[in-house]
C-alpha cells in the first residue's frame, strides 16, 4: 500500500527526499570531471562517460529553483509583502556574504596575489567568489520579481510572455554559440535562464497539477523522462559536432536539458499522489539517508566546495585514481557528503541552529 510522507517542523518530506536527490548531484556536478582526463580529440572512455553522466544529472538547479517557486507563501506576499521580502532576503544574503568572503578569501591565498577589493566586490556581487554561489544571485533577481510573475498568472497574454523569456533567451545564447564558437560569459547567472522554472513552480502552486497518479500515467511519465535524456545525450554530441564549446554541450542550460528537467518535475507530481494517503504513514526524515541529506541540502551547498577543494589537492598524492573518473566522482561524492554533514551537526551543536542557520545557512 502506499506510503504517506509526514511533514515534520513544517518541511515536506517528499520535496526534501527530491532535494537531497538534488544536492547529491550538484556535488557531483562539481567533482571531477572528465575534459581533464582526455584529450578532447580522442574518444576516451573518462571523457564519454563524464559527458553521458552529466546529462542524466542536468537538473538540480532547475529543480531547486522550481521547488522555491512552489513553496512561495502567495498569501504573505499579497497580505505583508514587505515583512515577507526582508525575511527571505536575510534568509539569502547574510549566508550568501559570509560565504563569498570566506572563497574570496582562500581565493586570495591560493592565488598568492595582491588583494584587489573591487575585483572581489564585483565577484562577490556576481556570485563568482565561488563556484556554486552564482545560485543566490538567481533567486534574489526572481524574489524581486515574483510579485510581477503573480500578477502575469491572472493574465493569458502576460502568462504567455513569462513562460516565452526563457525559450528567447535560448535562442540567443544558441546563436551567439553557433556564431562565435563560444559561450556567453555568465549566461547561468540572470534570471531568464531559469525564469520558467520558477514561473512554472508558481503557475503549479496556484492552479495545480492537472495529471493524476494513474499506472498509465507514471508509464507516460516514466517514457517522457527517458526519451528527455536520450535528446540531451544526442543534443550533447551533436553540438560538439559543430564545435560548440564543450562547457555548453555539457551544460544544464541547453534546450534538451530543460525538457529533461521539465519531464523530471512531470514524473514528481505524478507519483506524488502515492505519497498522500492517510494509512501506512512513514516518517522518511528517520528512515531514508536521502531525505536527511535534503534537510541538509542548504547548508551543503554552502560548505561543499570547500571540502572539494581540499579533496581535489589531497588526491593528488593518489596519482591513479585521477585516471579513473568513475571511481574517483564515488569517492569524491561519499568523502564530501560525509565531511559536509558532519560540520554542519558540529556547528549546530557548538553554536546553536539559530545562529548557524542565520549566519551559515546550517
Amino acid at each position: 500500500m502506499a506510503k504517506q510522507i509526514v511533514k515534520t517542523n513544517g518541511r515536506d518530506n517528499y520535496f526534501e527526499f527530491i532535494r537531497g536527490i538534488c544536492i547529491i548531484c550538484v556535488v557531483l556536478i562539481h567533482s571531477q570531471n572528465g575534459i581533464t582526463q582526455a584529450d578532447l580529440t580522442t574518444n576516451s572512455f573518462d571523457y564519454n562517460y563524464w559527458l553521458i553522466s552529466r546529462q542524466f544529472i542536468n537538473f538540480p538547479v532547475a529543480i531547486f529553483v522550481f521547488i522555491t517557486a512552489y513553496f512561495t507563501n502567495i498569501t504573505k506576499i499579497s497580505q505583508r509583502p514587505v515583512k515577507y521580502f526582508i525575511s527571505r532576503v536575510k534568509r539569502l544574503v547574510i549566508p550568501f556574504l559570509f560565504w563569498s568572503l570566506f572563497y574570496s578569501a582562500i581565493n586570495v591565498v591560493k592565488q598568492g596575489v595582491s588583494v584587489d577589493v573591487t575585483k572581489i566586490t564585483v565577484d562577490i556581487i556576481a556570485g563568482r567568489a565561488a563556484t556554486p554561489l552564482y545560485y543566490i544571485v538567481i533567486l534574489l533577481q526572481l524574489l524581486i520579481l515574483t510579485p510581477i510573475l503573480i500578477r502575469c498568472l491572472k493574465n493569458k497574454y502576460l502568462n504567455l510572455l513569462a513562460f516565452s523569456i526563457t525559450p528567447i533567451y535560448l535562442i540567443i545564447i544558441y546563436t551567439y554559440a553557433y556564431v562565435t564558437k563560444q559561450q556567453i560569459r555568465h549566461y547561468e547567472s540572470v534570471f531568464p535562464a531559469w525564469l520558467i522554472f520558477y514561473y512554472l513552480g508558481l503557475y503549479i502552486k496556484i492552479n495545480g497539477f492537472k495529471i493524476k497518479k494513474t499506472q498509465r500515467n507514471v508509464k507516460r511519465a516514466l517514457v517522457l523522462l527517458g526519451g528527455a535524456l536520450l535528446f540531451s545525450i544526442i543534443e550533447c554530441y551533436l553540438m560538439l559536432y559543430l564545435q560548440l564549446p564543450v562547457g555548453f554541450a555539457s551544460s544544464q542550460i541547453k534546450i534538451s536539458s530543460f525538457v529533461y528537467s521539465i519531464s523530471i518535475i512531470n514524473l514528481i507530481f505524478v507519483l506524488k499522489d502515492s505519497f498522500n494517503l492517510k494509512k501506512d504513514s512513514i516518517n522518511l526524515e528517520k528512515d531514508n539517508f536521502v531525505t536527511k541529506i535534503g534537510n541538509y541540502s542548504y547548508g551543503i551547498f554552502y560548505i561543499h566546495y570547500f571540502y572539494i577543494m581540499i579533496f581535489s589537492e589531497v588526491i593528488t598524492y593518489i596519482p591513479f585514481l585521477n585516471k579513473i573518473t568513475p571511481l574517483y566522482q564515488l569517492i569524491q561524492l561519499l568523502v564530501i557528503l560525509t565531511l559536509s554533514i558532519s560540520s554542519i551537526i558540529i556547528t549546530n551543536k557548538l553554536i546553536g541552529k539559530k545562529l548557524a542557520s542565520k549566519f551559515l545557512g546550517f
